[in-house]
């Protein structure tokens, strides 16, 4: 019989989104619309606060004619152009992307000391501390990033996302509903409506939330990602589970988290345990430069837990 410890293992691995899209669409979104002006920064002072209306989105409402679910337009607010301020943030995601959670953090907080008014550039310190596991700390940017702009789609996203992780569903669906509101086509406010309607049992809803972020960005890992988890932890579907973790991991070979959980979803199915075992391997090869110590502890503890039952086989 397996310990309580390797059960717990098995099932108990926190839903987290340490994938680097989230950061480089903030990025893009920044440099597209980024209007550098020498009287400092551009600041949204009419933006309108969050809704208290409390209706729930429709998954489904963006795929018909005539639909109300409409993005609403917002303005950036713009560091000033004899400040490093733009360099800066954008060097902060370029260390997001590359794993460096720490640097991306130290760069961020520059741009806060450049420009404290700056809501994307708190919004940022707190993609980087959510990704750090630093949740308390990285909900407080969030806060003051959505206090700065209350129209900041991207800031309430990321704070429904670190509400999910804190376990704090109700307020990871406001957060979430109302970057939707925002922005309709934001895969993260997708994915954690379709996480917390997983988490009501409310199955069929889920789904529609998971195929709609696919739909939106069909050419994010993530979105495959987190179908494949709801398919193999909520549904129990291991052949759709295996096939959304084969395409994630198709599009973002690199990132280690993939290949643990198709290495989980393999030692669940109780199918040939070289295969997990391969994944494990190359999720701790992939954490090495940078190192990422919770992917390589993750995947060392699941190689105990295959030598473990390799162990009662014998």
């Amino acid at each position: 019989m397996l310990n309580r410890r390797t059960y717990f293992l098995l099932i108990s691995f926190v839903p987290l989104l340490a994938v680097a899209c989230l950061g480089t669409e903030s990025n893009e979104n920044f440099v597209e619309t980024v209007v550098v002006t020498p009287d400092g920064p551009v600041l949204d002072e009419t933006a309108e606060p969050p809704s208290e209306s409390g209706s729930q989105p429709d998954p489904i409402a963006t795929r018909r004619p005539n639909s109300t679910a409409t993005p609403t337009a917002e303005a950036e607010e713009t560091p000033e152009s004899d400040t490093e301020s733009v360099s800066f943030y954008l060097g902060g995601f370029r260390s997001i992307n590359r794993g460096e959670y720490i640097d991306a953090e130290r760069t961020f907080t520059t741009v806060i000391e450049l420009e404290p008014r700056f809501a994307r550039g708190w919004d940022g310190r707190g993609q980087s501390l959510m990704l750090q596991g630093k949740y308390e700390e990285a909900m407080l940017d969030f806060d003051r990033a959505i206090e700065l702009k209350p129209n900041l789609a991207v800031a309430y996203s990321n704070r429904g996302l670190t509400r999910v992780a804190l376990d704090d569903m109700d307020g990871a669906f406001r957060d979430a509903s109302r970057a939707y509101e925002l922005n309709d086509e934001s895969v993260a406010a997708q994915m954690v409506l379709g996480r917390v309607y997983a988490n009501r049992g409310e199955t069929d809803t889920a789904l529609a939330w998971f195929d709609l972020a696919i739909e939106t960005d069909p050419k994010d890992g993530s979105t495959w990602w987190w179908r494949g988890r709801f398919y193999r932890d909520v549904m129990g579907l291991g052949n759709a589970a295996l096939s959304d973790f084969n395409n994630a991991i198709e599009i973002a070979p690199s990132q280690g988290a993939l290949y643990i959980d198709r290495a989980l979803l393999y030692i669940q199915a109780d199918v040939e345990p070289d295969l997990a075992r391969a994944d494990l391997e190359e999720a701790i090869s992939l954490s090495q430069d940078p190192k990422i110590p919770s992917i390589i502890e993750r995947a060392e503890n699941l190689i105990e837990v295959l030598d473990e039952l390799a162990s009662l086989i014998q």
